[in-house]
């Protein structure tokens, strides 16, 4: 009887309908209807196009203003993928263009050269530039290698040492015949005398010891923008006697180098050095002679090629005055020149103006 009264009271308090069961129809859980859709559920709205802005209604009001700039009409592209907020919306400015970088003209040894002298050049070797470049050209030229450099050096220290009396007069004191004696010792550490100037292979100072040392004439060649071209001879004793001709060592300077030149037989040659003239022996007076025109024969080439007036020589050619030997004169000899380019055809047309 119990159960029957509990059982009733249990139907009263809950029926059947709100037994735990599945809803009748979905129910939305979050998010709301939008206004759009409110309203197009009202008949207000029956387009499908957006709803314009804010800034696009005031602007449809005043035509006559300036449209007002949005960040969906920017000039500036955003890249598809970038992520907002990264990038600046202001147009980004051209790229820089730089000017291409122009050739560095390549100078070789022999366009430092007076071009005159183009036709009388056969070879031009080039030694390594270390600071040695100078001692390298001359032992080169004495047919040893480069790598006897060392051994010019202690020639010239010996020349300058066992004649010490002569060169203090020629360097005009103590003090600048100590620096040369000094320049040519050669540095402790040999790699590093690019760097020490004073190490250098000097001219004037240097040419008259290399001259009296090997007892020959000593060019050193380069044009006016370099420097002066100037011959060397020995200071003290007489040249070969009867027809012998002595081998002329030529150097070519160039900015911060020496190069080894092979000149041909009776070409031009530079004037005698002051030195030479103001401190030379007697019996060296005629080391000069026998290259008294060549010497005239290169003055009046640089006076043209410089644009000037030759200048009057500083004494008196052996073609006026000839020097008696006990061997006749050998007849002048002709020597053939190719030019190789412009600018030797043009010191060709030089030299057949003067009748060479």
């Amino acid at each position: 009887m119990k159960l029957e009264v509990k059982e009733g009271l249990r139907q009263l308090a809950f029926p059947e309908t709100t037994l735990m069961s599945p809803p009748p129809r979905k129910v939305p859980t979050k998010g709301a209807k939008k206004k759009v859709d409110i309203a197009r559920s009202k008949g207000k709205i029956t387009s499908t196009s957006r709803i314009p802005s804010s800034w696009e209604v005031v602007d449809s009001q005043n035509p006559d203003s300036q449209p007002s700039p949005s960040p969906t009409t920017s000039s500036y592209k955003r890249k598809k993928g970038a992520r907002l907020g990264k990038t600046s919306l202001s147009p980004l400015p051209p790229p820089t263009r730089y000017p291409k970088p122009k050739a560095i003209l390549v100078m070789r040894p022999i366009d430092y050269m007076p071009r005159f002298m183009l036709p009388f050049i056969e070879k031009v070797v080039d030694v390594i530039g270390d600071g040695h470049c100078g001692f390298r050209a001359i032992a080169e030229f004495m047919g040893l290698t480069e790598k006897n450099h060392l051994m010019i050096r202690t020639h010239l220290i010996q020349e300058l040492m066992d004649h010490r009396d002569d060169y203090v007069e020629v360097f005009a004191g103590e003090d600048r015949y100590n620096y040369i004696l000094n320049g040519l010792h050669p540095p402790a550490n040999t790699k590093t005398c690019a760097h020490l100037v004073d190490k250098w292979l000097t001219f004037p100072d240097m040419g008259h010891i290399v001259a009296n040392y090997y007892k020959m004439c000593v060019v050193v060649l380069t044009n006016l923008e370099v420097g002066k071209s100037e011959s060397f001879f020995p200071l003290r004793g007489p040249p070969p006697p009867g027809n012998q001709k002595t081998p002329i060592l030529c150097l070519g300077a160039i900015p911060n180098h020496f190069v080894l030149i092979s000149l041909k037989n009776g070409c031009p040659l530079p004037p005698s050095s002051t030195e030479w003239h103001n401190h030379k022996k007697e019996d060296a007076v005629t080391w000069e002679d026998e290259y008294l025109d060549r010497h005239d024969l290169f003055r009046k080439l640089t006076a043209i090629e410089s644009g000037n007036k030759p200048c009057k020589p500083q004494k008196e050619s052996n073609k006026a005055a000839p020097i008696l030997l006990d061997t006749p004169e050998k007849p002048k000899q002709q020597f053939e020149v190719i030019a190789e380019d412009e600018e030797d055809s043009m010191s060709l047309d030089l030299l057949q103006s003067l009748g060479l």
